[in-house]
């Protein structure tokens, strides 16, 4: 979006959440976000919804469905299992995090640049292999969590330290986040990687720390800090080609 790369390659091993993309990513895109801005969140309308979706519903009703589950369960879990909101933000219930005004231009705008986005429902390891010899692109990697993924994801299960083996190997730069796990931090120092802490805050408005995880970060420890924020966190690219954004999962 922000001009930085002529194109972007990602994927994702979810079904459901690949839908999403094949969906505003086609010709027909904008439909989503006509069902986005339309739909009415209630308790009834989302019970119709996930009925319909999972009874052979057109595709775009099926990526609505999706987008709604992620906005009405708990942290925007997609995990089998995950729970409802009740009160929700500011006691607003199951619509508390429906905004569909910002969803729906979100999707136009993405669907307006869809011809510099490349997706596949795919493995993550996939996508960094193909691209593995390529010194122009650059990888944003963004793994399942290394100790909460099981509750957090349907594909949680990767082999974690070769993601780490993987991205020595990676010609081009990356960058990688991680929560904040002793393992981690051990694999970081066995492949000479540099890590910087960041504190964020989850979906119940609590901070913890995750890892930043680079060949070398100057360029965030130099960065210049907002108020109240922590350093700057955005990749310069603008001598790159292409940007590789990759979440590996396994099937």
């Amino acid at each position: 979006m922000e001009n930085f790369s002529e194109k972007a390659f990602f994927a994702e091993l979810d079904c459901e959440v690949a839908r999403v993309w094949n969906n505003v990513l086609s010709a027909n895109g904008c439909e989503l976000a006509g069902r986005v801005e339309g739909f009415k969140i209630s308790k009834a309308a989302t019970n119709r919804l996930f009925a319909h979706a999972a009874n052979g519903a057109e595709l775009s009703e099926k990526a609505l469905a999706v987008l709604v589950r992620n906005r009405i369960q708990r942290g925007g879990v997609l995990a089998p299992g995950a729970g409802r909101l009740k009160d929700g933000e500011n006691e607003k219930g199951l619509a508390s995090r429906w905004y569909p005004e910002t969803i729906s231009e979100r999707l136009t705008a993405i669907h307006a640049k869809r011809k510099h986005l490349s997706f596949k429902n795919e493995d993550g390891f996939e996508l960094l292999e193909r691209f593995q010899i390529d010194a122009e692109a650059v990888a944003f990697v963004d793994p399942p969590y290394f100790v909460e993924g099981k509750r957090l994801y349907f594909h949680w299960q990767i082999e974690h330290r070769k993601l780490f083996a993987l991205l020595k190997d990676f010609r081009g730069d990356f960058l990688l986040t991680y929560d904040d796990a002793p393992l981690i931090r051990t694999w970081i120092e066995e492949f000479g990687y540099q890590a910087v802490a960041v504190n964020v805050k989850t979906t119940h408005h609590t901070k913890k720390r995750e890892l930043l995880i680079g060949r070398n970060l100057d360029w965030l420890r130099h960065a210049p800090a907002k108020s109240g924020q922590a350093k700057a966190a955005s990749v310069q690219v603008t001598t790159r080609l292409k940007i590789s954004s990759v979440k590996p999962s396994a099937a």
